[in-house]
């Protein structure tokens, strides 16, 4: 028998779990009746920390995440876990291997769920932000969403994580290049996997020479899923960040409005907090162009092409987001790019 969106909202506020499994699927199926459901639970307030597990395919996400649950639940914390698996491209469903990697830690008090991206880019599926936000009120104390397999310029899990974690795998290849733009610059803590392998030294060494150039320095931690390495050195330094009630990103819907001047004065906040993450943009041209009212238009020339052009502009989207801002891209050539900014 279905359940009615009034008894599923409180079904998930009282933390019971079918009614957060119904209220997921629901949101994978359905995304105006999820969106009815979170409407009824405008106003409730979740207490969960976020904390994003990206990187490329292969840098063991998964038993990263395991591992990372089985010690916060030994901690005493409750944790969900929303793993995004790649879509089959024959039935559009996903593999659900995540769920064989972490599944030793589904007792107690974890709940594990695995979706499929299902076309979207990213390394997120589309109802992502709404299966985040059902875990959060849920009541769990950590949420963990593990993205697919991700390259340097796919960026949504930072919309999502109060804490965005990296992976790296050591012997990537070209170190340097991989870690040059895109995810990583926008990372608060880079994790080095596999630290048990003699490659992992060097990964971690290149770590530490190239990232102070691109922002403050995140730490860089190297751990080991297999022998313990380095895992308990990473739950410290994520609850750390839980606990200071440090976030990347500020709850959506609970940002100041910005119109006039208070929009001019945020865009060049915004612009100065990029120049300080992603210092390679500072040899981009800037020119504030004749807009509406309520918005602001600017066009950015690029000495290097397209690959500065993009990595300013995911910089961007996502710290405009957290300022308060809508950002869109109006025009786009090689060399040239014009933005729109609005309130959010």
């Amino acid at each position: 028998m279905g359940m009615s969106l009034e008894d599923l909202a409180q079904g998930l506020l009282a933390g019971e779990r079918p009614a957060l499994a119904r209220a997921l699927s629901l949101a994978e199926r359905d995304a105006a009746a999820a969106g009815a459901l979170l409407a009824k639970l405008a106003g409730q307030r979740g207490h969960a920390h976020i904390v994003g597990i990206t990187g490329p395919p292969g840098a063991g996400k998964s038993t990263l995440v395991g591992a990372l649950a089985r010690m916060l639940l030994e901690q005493g914390r409750s944790v969900a876990v929303l793993a995004v698996d790649p879509s089959s491209p024959v039935s559009g469903g996903a593999l659900l291997g995540d769920r064989f990697r972490i599944g030793e830690a589904a007792a107690g008090r974890c709940f594990i769920r695995s979706t499929a991206t299902r076309g979207s880019l990213g390394g997120l599926t589309g109802a992502a932000q709404q299966m985040v936000r059902l875990m959060d009120l849920a009541g769990f104390d950590l949420v963990m969403v593990e993205t697919v397999g991700t390259g340097q310029s796919e960026i949504d899990v930072a919309r999502l994580a109060d804490t965005l974690c990296v992976v790296f795998p050591p012997a990537l290849g070209d170190e340097l290049q991989a870690i040059k733009a895109g995810i990583l610059e926008l990372a608060d803590l880079l994790v080095v996997t596999k630290a048990d392998t003699p490659a992992a030294t060097p990964a971690v060494q290149s770590l530490r020479s190239v990232a102070p150039l691109w922002r403050t320095a995140p730490p860089i931690l190297p751990v080991s899923a297999v022998s313990g390495e380095g895992i308990g050195d990473l739950v410290a330094a994520v609850l750390q960040r839980a606990e200071a009630g440090l976030s990347s990103r500020q709850s959506a819907g609970h940002q100041p409005a910005l119109h006039g001047e208070g929009l001019e004065a945020a865009f060049e906040q915004l612009w100065v907090d990029l120049l300080r993450r992603v210092p390679a943009c500072a040899s981009l041209t800037r020119e504030i162009q004749p807009s509406p009212t309520g918005s602001l238009k600017l066009r950015l020339v690029s000495i290097e092409g397209a690959f500065q052009l993009g990595v300013a502009v995911g910089a961007m989207a996502i710290m405009a987001e957290s300022a308060g801002m809508a950002c869109r891209v109006e025009d786009q050539t090689d060399n040239t790019l014009t933005l729109v900014f609005s309130a959010a």
